[in-house]
């Protein structure tokens, strides 16, 4: 997705190895090992080449490599953490940095700063011209296996009380078997892989239904949309649970398990806070709060600081 992103935007891109280690065999973490070492390398030979002055890591073991090799070469590191709990390329790279992003309250360490998580800006909230309610499932970059086949179930469930018109994004998965799970229940939706339009997609949404990652969470909170979290029960230490908890006791949004998950119950707890405005609107209100619109901005004051 970078490649496409970061050249579209004008700007470059520069590569460096690295391999992730969550999940792996004993002799893939063996590679990844030798990875990073080669990823230090290519870092210090680029980060000398351009002379640069400041990095800045935003986790995954795609990070490690450039920032282990700025602090070798005595520049100074940001990294910033979208999650409830720093993952593992955090917590490697934890000690060698200067400054500490975070999305979630909680971390005890001088350095941390709460600047939430950069995200696309939003767009005003267009009302249905047709009374419907829109509903908006994301399964996430990697696809979540549990919410493309249990979706269609929940919201066909939500359909018998309330009109709905579904957009679902299957990430990495055909969208195809998902289109036809939708019109086995008689669900109107549209099923595409990604959306690089997403403020007009958030702006043009009632409630949403999707994992708990990092970037998700930040937008939802920027478009103040209330939701339903799934946490995707394969992701790294099982972090997007911690996500969904934390997020859920801030802003009193909706979360299950995937293993706990009961279709039927789940579509009466978002046909009960759909039919209850005070507590939809409180809902709203505490998730614009969580969310922080000027995240760039914060991020950007930090790195100022450390430059002088």
């Amino acid at each position: 997705m970078e490649n496409r992103l970061v050249l579209d935007s004008g700007e470059r891109l520069e590569t460096i190895p690295g391999a992730p280690v969550a999940g792996r065999s004993a002799i893939a973490r063996v590679g990844a090992i030798y990875a990073l070492a080669r990823g230090v390398a290519w870092g210090r030979a680029l980060l000398r080449r351009e002379g640069t002055q400041l990095v800045i890591g935003f986790g995954s073991y795609a990070a490690s490599g450039a920032c282990l090799a700025a602090w070798s070469l005595g520049i100074p590191v940001v990294i910033h953490e979208a999650n409830a709990a720093f993952g593992r390329a955090n917590r490697l790279l934890l000690p060698f940095s200067q400054g500490v992003c975070v999305a979630f309250d909680g971390f005890r360490n001088e350095r941390v700063v709460r600047t939430g998580t950069p995200c696309r800006p939003t767009a005003a909230w267009i009302p249905a011209a047709d009374g419907r309610l829109r509903v908006l499932v994301i399964g996430g970059s990697q696809g979540s296996s549990h919410l493309h086949q249990e979706a269609p179930k929940l919201l066909a469930a939500v359909n018998q009380s309330r009109c709905l018109r579904v957009v679902h994004l299957t990430g990495e998965f055909d969208p195809a078997g998902v289109e036809r799970l939708y019109r086995g229940v008689g669900v109107e939706a549209r099923v595409e892989k990604f959306s690089y339009a997403m403020p007009a997609l958030y702006a043009q949404t009632d409630f949403v239904v999707a994992c708990a990652g990092g970037g998700c969470l930040a937008e939802i909170a920027n478009q103040e949309l209330p939701a339903l979290l799934v946490p995707l029960s394969r992701a790294a230490e099982n972090h997007q649970v911690d996500n969904a908890r934390e997020f859920s006791l801030k802003t009193g949004c909706l979360w299950a398990r995937e293993e706990e998950w009961d279709a039927a119950e789940q579509a009466r707890r978002i046909v009960a806070l759909l039919d209850n405005p005070e507590a939809l609107d409180e809902l709203k209100a505490r998730t614009a709060q969580w969310g922080l619109q000027d995240a760039t901005l914060r991020i950007i004051r930090v790195c100022e600081e450390l430059l002088g």
